[in-house]
């Protein structure tokens, strides 16, 4: 209903403003708390009328119990009557019978929950591979390349290189391809007064498209130049670099990353890279210029390898194993969950939801 969509988005919004101090509406946007909050109650609902065909049963002392211990209905440390009906009545938009139904519901779903989830166990291999892929370490020196990263004149020199003339003969063969491309970036064509049309920057937007490969060319180009640089001179300082590549705003950088990382500071979100550093982990310049999933390229030279201490591994053993029975716990229900989905009928008032979001206060 309306009044448990709204109690869950709000819940859900609480929760994200406790983690981050500056949680907002635009942010949630972000975040997609509306989809969140719906795919949580439709699981819950699905879970639970699974549990009533499977048998599970909760009893009417159990609805008592989750009710009196709530602290949304208690006041002075202590279940209050009053508050659990205005609760109820006025916040939730609902009558005691439907919440209590409700919360039948959701003790199905949890109990189910708790069956395909409590005999969960974590070997002591799974938790050495853990500890190994937390701890294990490499430390390298950067030089990143990507269209960023060049001298606004560079760029505005290859950009004005590109003819009136070829941005109407790409337009000729990929104009819905530019409609797009204009559509996702709107704000950057507009012209500041009235709305922009695409007829009136249609030249601009081919233009820019027609940049990317020269863009990416060049700095394929000057990225495969430094790298051989490198292995005819290892030692190259900042001042021969920034001289060889003035074009660029360019300086290296130390990283540090373990088995896990997933990003890497300058370079971004990368797993690829990670495990190509990983691979051969001996210090030493990286054999080739790696192009990571957010098509920057980098020059990367292994500075350090330092093996996980296995001497620490027996005092973080259980906090290890914990961790990733709840991880593996998360896993087994969501692929439960979704198993429900894909046999269920669901429909959704897509109405609604626009509405929700447009009047989200």
């Amino acid at each position: 209903t309306m009044s448990e969509f709204r109690f869950a988005y709000s819940n859900l919004m609480d929760y994200y403003q406790r983690i981050f101090r500056d949680f907002n509406n635009e942010m949630a946007k972000q975040y997609k708390l509306s989809d969140k909050a719906l795919n949580g109650l439709i699981g819950e609902i699905l879970v639970a009328q699974e549990a009533e065909k499977l048998g599970f049963k909760v009893s009417d002392e159990e609805v008592s119990k989750e009710i009196v211990s709530n602290p949304y209905f208690q006041k002075n440390g202590a279940f209050d009557k009053e508050s659990y009906n205005n609760m109820v009545k006025f916040t939730l938009n609902t009558t005691i019978s439907a919440y209590e139904n409700r919360v039948r519901m959701q003790l199905l779903s949890r109990k189910l929950r708790n069956y395909l989830v409590d005999n969960i166990t974590v070997s002591d291999t799974e938790a050495k591979d853990e500890f190994v892929a937390g701890s294990e370490k490499i430390d390298a020196f950067v030089y990143v390349f990507a269209d960023s990263y060049l001298k606004a004149e560079n760029k505005n020199a290859l950009l004005s290189a590109i003819t009136d003339e070829e941005a109407a003969a790409y337009l000729k063969d990929n104009e819905s391809k530019a409609k797009m491309a204009f559509e996702d970036n709107v704000s950057k064509y507009s012209k500041g007064e009235g709305q922009t049309v695409f007829e009136d920057v249609k030249n601009d937007v081919a233009k820019d498209l027609l940049l990317a490969p020269k863009l990416e060319e060049k700095i394929k180009a000057d990225s495969a130049k430094l790298l051989g640089m490198l292995k005819e001179k290892p030692e190259l300082s900042a001042e021969e670099i920034a001289a060889a590549f003035a074009d660029w705003e360019i300086s290296g950088r130390e990283i540090s990353v373990t088995k896990k990382s997933t990003f890497a500071a300058g370079i971004g979100f990368s797993p690829k890279f990670i495990e190509k550093l990983f691979s051969d982990p001996e210090p030493k310049l990286v054999d080739e210029v790696f192009k990571t999933e957010e098509n920057r390229y980098v020059v990367a030279k292994i500075t350090n390898h330092a093996a996980a201490d296995m001497a620490e591994f027996e005092k973080s053993k259980a906090a290890i194993k914990a961790n990733l029975a709840n991880e593996k716990k998360g896993q087994i229900y969501e692929a439960y969950v979704e198993k429900l989905r894909a046999e269920a009928h669901i429909e959704i008032n897509k109405d609604f939801l626009k509405l929700f979001e447009g009047s989200e206060k």
